[in-house]
C-alpha cells in the first residue's frame, strides 16, 4: 500500500491539508503539461480524488492548485527537486501544525510593518497591485504572535492557543 505525500498549501486565507499533490504535479509535469488556466478543470478534477473541495471554494482552490504546480515545474526546471523543509516543533513536522497567521484584507492598510518586521518572511507583497499577503505560512514560528500585536489595524490574527495542545503545547 503507498502513501500519498501531504502538504499543505494556502487556499484563500487559510491553511488547508491536501494529499496526493506531488503525485499530481509530478504527472503532470512528465506528460508536459504547463501550468496555465486551460489545466485548472484537470487540477481541480484530480485534487478531488483525494480531497475535499467544496463547489462555493472552488476557485480559491483553482487559484491555489494552479499556484502550487507553477513551484513545482520552476523547481523542476531550476534543477531543485526537493520540497521546503520546514522542520519540526516537538517533534512534529511543522507543516502538520495548524500554527500560521490568518491576515484579513478588509482591515490590511498594507502599510507594510509586518513584512518588514516578520525575519522568516512570512508576510510580502503582491507584485501586481503590492498588497500584503501571508506570502509562507510554515515559516511562522509556532506559538508567535508578534506581528499581530504590531499590526496597527489589527488585521492579523491567529489560532487560539489552545489548538496547540493537541500537540503537546
Amino acid at each position: 500500500m503507498s502513501t500519498l505525500s501531504y502538504r499543505q498549501i494556502l487556499v484563500g486565507r487559510f491553511m488547508t491539508g491536501m494529499v496526493g499533490l506531488d503525485e499530481m504535479f509530478a504527472e503532470f509535469y512528465k506528460a508536459g503539461r504547463d501550468p496555465d488556466e486551460a489545466l485548472v478543470p484537470e487540477l481541480l478534477a484530480r485534487a478531488r480524488k483525494d480531497n475535499y473541495i467544496p463547489v462555493a471554494g472552488e476557485a480559491e482552490y483553482a487559484e491555489a492548485l494552479l499556484r502550487e504546480y507553477r513551484k513545482y515545474c520552476a523547481q523542476q526546471e531550476s534543477g531543485c527537486t526537493c520540497r521546503t523543509e520546514y522542520g519540526t516543533w516537538r517533534g512534529i513536522p511543522r507543516e502538520q501544525i495548524p500554527w500560521f497567521p490568518t491576515l484579513y484584507e478588509d482591515l490590511c492598510d498594507n502599510c507594510g510593518k509586518c513584512v518588514s518586521f516578520c525575519p522568516e518572511k512570512v508576510f510580502d507583497f503582491t507584485t501586481d497591485d503590492r498588497r500584503v499577503y501571508v506570502a509562507s505560512p510554515l515559516k511562522c514560528q509556532v506559538e508567535c504572535t508578534e506581528c499581530a500585536r504590531i499590526c496597527p489595524q489589527k488585521a492579523i490574527s491567529f489560532p487560539p492557543r489552545t489548538v496547540l495542545q493537541t500537540f503537546g503545547g
